[in-house]
């Protein structure tokens, strides 16, 4: 085993164990980044958290407890998201096989976040996957395709339910 194999399994476990909750973000944050994940100043990550895969996050992100991270894919999340609890990012696959094992040749994914989105609780991302900046996932919504920018959507899977576009320019404006 490497010794990085080694350092993160240690660091996932001060961070999970030892400063799980709503404290020591500042801790967190320097642990993980140190063990070699990139996450941006001012974010806050509950914990704890499974990660198998690549993980980066923007600045001033909120990351709730129990993100999970499948496969050996990237995840990348983009500043000023708000990630609630019970989130996950699956970021393998397989295609299909024959008949004897459907389950055929693993694939990798890559998953982007764009800035200002929020993932409601339990909310589950397949594949490569991108969802624009200013987007919002409704709780326990199973998104599988790529999501424009300023768009609400919910459901399994997950569909578009409305514009925030319009919305947006109504707050700057006023």
């Amino acid at each position: 085993m490497k010794l990085s194999t080694i350092k993160r399994m240690i660091t996932l476990s001060l961070v999970n164990h030892v400063f799980a909750g709503t404290r020591f973000f500042d801790i967190k944050r320097t642990l993980l980044n140190q063990a070699g994940y990139q996450i941006g100043e001012g974010t806050k990550i509950v914990a704890p958290i499974t990660n198998t895969g690549t993980l980066c996050i923007g600045k001033d992100c909120w990351i709730g407890r129990d993100l999970t991270i499948h496969g050996n894919g990237t995840v990348t999340i983009g500043d000023c998201c708000d990630i609630a609890p019970g989130v996950t990012f699956l970021t393998g696959g397989h295609q299909i096989g024959t008949h004897v094992r459907r389950a055929g040749v693993g694939e990798t994914y890559s998953i982007h976040v764009g800035n200002g989105t929020w993932i409601g609780a339990r909310s589950t991302i397949l594949g490569n996957i991108t969802l624009g900046d200013g987007c919002v996932v409704a709780s326990m919504a199973c998104v599988n395709r790529n999501i424009p920018a300023d768009t609400v959507v919910g459901g399994v899977p997950a569909k578009p339910i409305r514009s925030l576009e319009n919305e947006s320019k109504i707050i700057l404006e006023g």
